[in-house]
């Protein structure tokens, strides 16, 4: 009995080899070849271990001439991506104000900054409340301000759920943030003032691979970064003549004659009007009308 029982034992044994054989010429393996891993991505054991179990957030800053903003990637606990899209914003806004961690970015969140409350979520608007000195503590100038606002409103509407940011300063809404742009408004996701050059990935050396928005969203925010800026920057255009809600600043002009230019350009119809101008040559020519009548009405 014993002596079957080896024998059996034996034949399996020359059967499971002769099956690993074959399955070496399957794959495509000689005698000589070696399997290989399919990824090209090699991670050093440090950070493989600071990416486990963890999760990207993308983060704007702006580069060293505060023309463009640039994509820094962070990573958060998983744990924490479960929790609600508002826990999920403050964490995003607390590391903008935590400043960047790349070389050649600088930060965008002035000095003493801190949410005065938790982010509110109503429709697809997120609520960022700063105590004063956001505002205090800003240097100001027309750049400054845009990256500024722009790096807070395009890292919140990586998140899906979110489209568009509203800013309030101790609570309240204010007309202005520094003078050049309306804050009383909704900003959406401005496209545009994304760097297309290299970006930076953080404290690892592995490329993105958070899963993007859908792209009908993406299609929305993308038809929201329409610049309209003059050539000459001197001449401001009005308030919401660009995806930037630049603020239109006049002192020489009372409260009575503000009042009527405002009303004499309304937004939507500029808009409309703007949008109707089928190719490039055609809403050049619309804007330098406009900044003509703007001018003779100044005169």
């Amino acid at each position: 009995m014993r002596r079957l029982l080896c024998v059996i034992t034996v034949c399996i044994m020359i059967l499971s080899f002769c099956a690993g054989c074959l399955d070496n010429d399957r794959f495509g393996l000689g005698d000589n070849e070696e399997a290989s891993v399919a990824s090209s991505i090699v991670l050093s054991e440090a950070d493989a271990r600071q990416i486990a179990d963890k999760s990207p957030i993308r983060l704007y800053f702006a580069n060293e001439d505060n023309s463009k903003l640039k994509l820094e990637i962070r990573y958060i606990p998983v744990s924490e991506t479960t929790k609600s899209v508002n826990h999920l914003a403050e964490i995003i806004v607390n590391e903008l104000i935590k400043g960047p961690k790349v070389a050649g970015l600088k930060p965008t969140i002035p000095e003493g900054t801190k949410l005065r409350s938790a982010i509110k979520i109503e429709g697809d608007v997120a609520i960022v409340d700063f105590t004063k000195e956001f505002r205090d503590n800003h240097p100001g100038g027309k750049a400054e301000e845009r990256m500024t606002i722009y790096s807070v409103v395009n890292s919140l509407t990586e998140l899906k759920e979110i489209n568009k940011v509203k800013f309030l300063i101790e609570g309240k809404s204010s007309p202005d943030f520094k003078g050049n742009f309306r804050f009383n408004t909704e900003f959406p996701r401005s496209t545009q003032l994304i760097s297309n050059k290299a970006e930076p990935v953080g404290t690892v050396n592995s490329k993105d691979a958070a899963d993007k928005k859908d792209d009908s969203a993406s299609g929305d925010k993308d038809t929201a970064d329409v610049s309209n800026e003059t050539e000459n920057e001197s001449v401001e255009t009005g308030a919401q003549t660009s995806d930037d809600e630049e603020v239109f600043v006049d002192d020489s002009l009372d409260g009575e004659a503000q009042e009527t230019y405002q009303e004499t350009n309304d937004d939507e119809k500029w808009q409309e009007t703007y949008d109707e101008a089928s190719d490039e040559e055609a809403r050049q020519t619309f804007s330098d009308e406009f900044e003509e009548t703007y001018i003779e009405y100044l005169e």
